[in-house]
């Protein structure tokens, strides 16, 4: 299926916007809770991954312009600060750095806790991919870290109310008054700093791990609300043989200027290297690595497998799940 057959090209040659085909394939195949069950989580990981950077390789061929359908603000039914002012009474759960793997977890974990899905979807992340811009762009907080969006006036003037939690044991009393709630759990995104996270059993650890966060925070919500479960970003897994296949000397401009990082911003005057796997978006001052381009920066920045800021697939497009009580 990714490689470059008469359906794919069909598809990414046709006119019009693309993203909306590979959001479904993404999410009803190559991620979706029927293969998770039958794989179990390493080889979900495995043939997943293989699929998407393969499909990228075909992106990069054959539809470039593909990358421009990220760069664009969602939809309002997938725009988290709407969603906050249009669905109330209702909640946000934001999981820093839950990607759309993650998506059968969060559907198992909902089905158990009494919730339906309504919508299971895909939004984007901020330009570039970092939290402080999504907080920005998506909440229209300020550019401010999440551990300061409680009491935000940009906020609390909307009538949303914030709760940051910094780690997963942590709890909060919500008030079950409020009408706009938006939880900020800085899992898993705290967890890729882990030394596990050199490693892909990482992915199986994370899933375990998510249940009892999600006890804290979604199944804490006061009954009744319309809930919307999403992230900031996701992340790309530089397992062996999922990065697009580059000479140390193709890659070593990309290294140099960018660092360990996979975006950088601009500078007045300044000029990035001319790469052909560089992004340069003016309008937002910022270079980003587009596609699965992976760069090598010594240290311990070289040795990490999970890595977020580009443009890709896996990093820009991220889960969009809303949740109801199930009905009796």
């Amino acid at each position: 299926m990714p490689s470059l057959n008469r359906e794919v090209f069909d598809r990414l040659t046709a006119p019009g916007a693309r993203l909306d085909w590979l959001r479904h394939w993404l999410l009803d195949e190559v991620w979706s809770p029927g293969r998770y069950e039958d794989l179990g989580a390493a080889e979900f990981l495995n043939r997943g991954e293989r699929d998407v950077n393969e499909m990228e390789e075909v992106l990069a061929a054959a539809a470039p312009r593909i990358y421009d359908e990220l760069l664009t603000d969602p939809p309002g039914d997938r725009h988290l600060r709407v969603f906050l002012e249009r669905q109330q009474p209702c909640a946000a759960v934001v999981f820093d750095g839950l990607s759309l793997r993650e998506v059968p977890v969060v559907l198992r974990l909902a089905r158990e806790g009494g919730f339906s899905a309504r919508q299971v979807d895909v939004a984007t992340a901020a330009v570039p991919s970092e939290t402080i811009d999504f907080v920005a762009q998506r909440l229209q907080a300020g550019r401010v870290s999440p551990s300061q969006l409680p009491g935000r006036r940009e906020l609390r003037q909307a009538g949303i109310e914030a709760f940051y939690y910094g780690h997963e044991g942590q709890r909060h009393q919500l008030p079950p008054d409020c009408l706009a709630l938006c939880l900020w759990s800085a899992f898993p995104d705290q967890t890729y700093q882990d030394s596990g996270a050199r490693f892909a059993n990482h992915f199986a650890e994370l899933h375990r791990r998510l249940e009892a966060v999600w006890r804290n925070t979604v199944q804490a919500v006061p009954p009744g609300r319309t809930i919307v479960v999403t992230s900031d970003h996701g992340y790309v897994f530089f397992g062996p043989g999922y990065s697009s296949p580059r000479t140390n000397q193709e890659i070593r401009p990309l290294t140099e200027w960018l660092g360990g990082e996979r975006s950088r911003p601009l500078e007045p005057g300044q000029e990035p290297p001319a790469h052909r796997d560089l992004a340069v978006i003016a309008s937002r001052q910022v270079a980003m690595v587009r596609g699965r381009v992976q760069t090598h920066p010594p240290g311990p920045a070289g040795a990490r497998l999970y890595k977020h800021g580009g443009l890709s697939l896996m990093e820009m497009l991220t889960p969009w799940i809303v949740l109801e009580p199930a009905r009796p």
